[in-house]
């Protein structure tokens, strides 16, 4: 059965026929050339293809895991006083994010304002439109209803992909092209990262509490019993 595919969202995601998937070149090429500082931070400052084109990469490189995070206005407030956390964005992948407020900051410390802002609730559902090709999608929480819901959702939105839950007290034994970490705060996205470490993938995407709005229930207690999903990562 073939699945009409979710329009895109965005009337400037365009795939050009003449376009392939990036090689490691390419790919480390592109976050080199969109590299610059902000509030401290690398971060890469791509229009919405260039981005797109880097996450579907990055995920061809399956030996090579990537982290991907946003850069939004508590993330740059928080990374200030926190050094644990400035370490753990260190070694992520940076896209700017936030709204008016951070690129007000960034004009008044005289830093130039990034082209395009991204955030979880825009860049997730709008990669997996992107990715023409089926993937084995991994959505990790802490929270069991949180998980079973958001599987849910992307499920209908881009059915082609293979959609799975990966919670917190699972042991995980599939490889997934790409991670969708949903976490409530930074040090369940520790948590969740420390856990994720074994699982071969080629990106995760640390969306934070950003994928709140795709969710229609209020998530109950972690550790509630959700109903069974036809969908969801092997256990050993």
């Amino acid at each position: 059965m073939e699945f009409q595919r979710a329009p895109l969202r965005f009337g400037e995601i365009v795939r050009p026929s003449s376009w392939s998937t990036p090689m490691n070149a390419s790919v480390e090429f592109l976050v080199s050339a969109s590299s610059r500082t902000l509030f401290g931070l690398r971060t890469c400052d791509l229009g919405w293809n260039a981005a797109l084109a880097l996450a579907e990469g990055l995920i061809s490189l399956r030996g090579n895991r990537t982290t991907l995070a946003f850069v939004d206005e508590r993330t740059a407030l928080r990374q200030v006083v926190d050094a644990l956390y400035r370490d753990q964005l260190s070694r992520r992948l940076l896209l700017p994010g936030g709204n008016g407020i951070l690129g007000r900051l960034a004009n008044a410390l005289r830093a130039k304002p990034a082209r395009v802002r991204f955030s979880a609730s825009t860049f997730v559902p709008a990669l997996l439109t992107f990715l023409e090709k089926g993937c084995r999608i991994g959505i990790a929480s802490e929270d069991t209803a949180r998980t079973a819901a958001l599987r849910s959702h992307f499920a209908r939105h881009a059915p082609w992909h293979d959609i799975v839950t990966i919670n917190a007290d699972d042991d995980i034994v599939q490889r997934c092209d790409l991670i969708i970490v949903d976490a409530a705060n930074p040090a369940a996205e520790r948590r969740m990262e420390r856990r994720l470490s074994s699982v071969p993938a080629g990106l995760v995407v640390m969306a934070g509490s950003g994928l709140s709005g795709f969710i229609e229930d209020a998530p109950v207690r972690v550790g509630a019993k959700v109903p069974s999903m036809p969908a969801k990562a092997s256990f050993a």
